[in-house]
């Protein structure tokens, strides 16, 4: 049984009706009951119910009519006389119908209510709207169902279900169909969904577990929670976090300012948020995420990985083909990436260890650190010290405004170009041929290598180490150049 508090639903009463509604207390309102059943034959349609202030229990059985069983009680024996329900046959099929009173200007305090039973043929269509109670359906085929101030609960279903609900939880499980649903003030729960899911909440938290078809989740002000999709998901938040865990397809998560956690995606995953952090692995295909103001972090992503972000770090590991990564302001990490790494960085530093492909990497304003790279390297930077280490097969072209460049572990041919203007310049070679050409203008040109020089002036030198070959390139405007053997 529901009873309603008159301090609480006043006010929304007049505000959707525009009329002086009855008051409702929560003193004893069973001075007055009443029995209500009838049993109405379905011919055909649906099983519509517009019902108010009270419970509305829809259940199912194996027989062609729908039976209406109701108790209606008062706190005023007048009041409670002037409650009727109906329940017809019409011509798109059974409709049924809480009748309450107007009351106005009553002094004193008045409660009423009306809990009501609908067992309906187990394939039948139904209808229903409820006003200020809580709405209970259990086994029911396709179904609507609009609530204003009560909570919804939906088990057992079979087919299409749709929900709204104003002020109240929404629960639904085990649904052999697609739901539909929508909340504005309150939580929203679903399990066990053998079909497509789509929720729309506004004030309240959306738990998902175990979707067998697609799911969209939109909310507004609320943590949402997800755990095994088996198709696509597609995730919309403003103010609340989002953790996602098991999706079959790709994933798509949009966020403003929360936290964002997505594990384990089998397809692409694509991530946008303002200001909150990322925090994404086992990802089997391509990772892509966005954010203006977010910290990133993600491992053990199949694919690609691109990343944009204004103010935030970003620390990928495991990364089965190459990464992309662009920060404004904060830290670029990256290691074991089984491809090519570029990176734009700003303000911060960019340290990439173990790549296969390429690195290449431009930093405004911080430090660049590559080891491992298996495949050439190149970078642009302006205020920050280089460091390479150990690169592969391919080009080392460093050019540094205003730092220092240090590279070693060159043991194969290759070019190298390495410019800077207030910093050393430090290259460790392995033995070997060389051509090299170094420049400077306010500093020395040292080496751990005799030189054969072709040509030797104040702070420039050309000539070769051993046989030639391999030509070096090193060009300072106010720092020493420093050439040592490879230990």
């Amino acid at each position: 049984m529901s009873r309603i508090n008159s301090a609480r639903v006043l006010l929304a009463l007049l505000l959707i009706t525009f009329i002086a509604a009855p008051l409702f207390a929560e003193d004893d309102d069973s001075r007055f009951e009443l029995k209500f059943g009838k049993d109405v034959p379905l011919r055909g349609g649906r099983v519509s119910i517009d019902h108010a202030f009270g419970d509305l229990d829809l259940r199912t059985h194996n027989s062609s009519d729908v039976q209406v069983r109701a108790t209606i009680r008062s706190s005023d024996e007048e009041i409670g006389k002037q409650i009727h329900i109906t329940a017809i046959q019409e011509g798109t099929g059974v409709s049924i119908r809480t009748h309450i009173p107007e009351v106005r200007n009553r002094r004193g305090r008045l409660s009423y209510s009306v809990d009501m039973t609908v067992t309906v043929p187990v394939n039948a269509a139904v209808v229903a709207k409820n006003r200020f109670g809580n709405t209970d359906a259990r086994g029911l085929a396709a179904t609507v169902i609009e609530n204003k101030q009560g909570a919804i609960l939906l088990q057992h279903g079979r087919g299409s279900q749709t929900l709204s609900n104003s002020f109240g939880a929404i629960e639904v499980t085990e649904n052999r169909g697609d739901v539909v649903l929508t909340n504005s003030n309150g939580s929203v729960t679903v399990r066990k969904i053998e079909g497509a899911l789509d929720v729309t909440n506004r004030f309240g938290s959306i738990n998902v577990s175990d979707v067998r078809g697609n799911a969209t989740l939109n909310n507004s002000n609320g943590q949402i929670d997800v755990v095994d999709v088996g198709g696509m998901l597609k995730v919309t938040n403003g103010f609340g976090g989002i953790r996602v865990s098991s999706v079959g397809a790709s994933a798509s998560i949009s966020t403003t300012n929360a936290r964002v956690e997505l594990v384990n995606v089998n397809g692409n995953a694509t991530v946008e948020n303002s200001f909150g952090s990322v925090n994404a692995s086992g990802i089997k295909g391509n990772l892509q995420i966005e954010g203006s103001n977010s910290t990133v972090d993600a491992d053990d992503v199949t694919g690609s990985v691109r990343v944009d972000t204004g103010f935030g770090g970003v620390n990928l590991k495991n990364i089965g083909k190459g990464a992309d990564v662009k920060s404004s302001n904060g830290n670029i990490k990256v290691s074991d990436l089984g491809g090519s790494f570029s990176a734009d960085a700003r303000f911060g530093s960019v340290r990439a260890d173990r790549v296969r492909g390429t690195a290449t990497v431009e930093s405004s304003n911080g430090s660049v650190t590559l080891n491992e790279i298996a495949s050439g390297a190149k970078v642009r930077a302006s205020f920050g010290s280089v460091f390479i280490a150990n690169v592969g097969l391919g080009t080392v072209d460093v050019s540094n405004s205003n730092g220092a460049i240090s590279v070693s572990g060159v043991r194969d041919c290759r070019m190298i170009s390495l410019k800077t203007n207030f910093s050393p310049i430090k290259l460790a070679l392995a033995d070997g041929g060389y051509t090299v050409s170094a420049r400077t203008t306010f500093g020395q040109v040292k080496s751990d290598f005799p030189i054969t020089t072709t040509s030797i002036s104040e702070g420039s030198l050309n000539g070769t180490i051993g046989r030639g070959g391999c030509k070096v390139d090193l060009t300072n405007s106010n720092g020493n150049i420093t050439i040592e053997k490879e230990r």
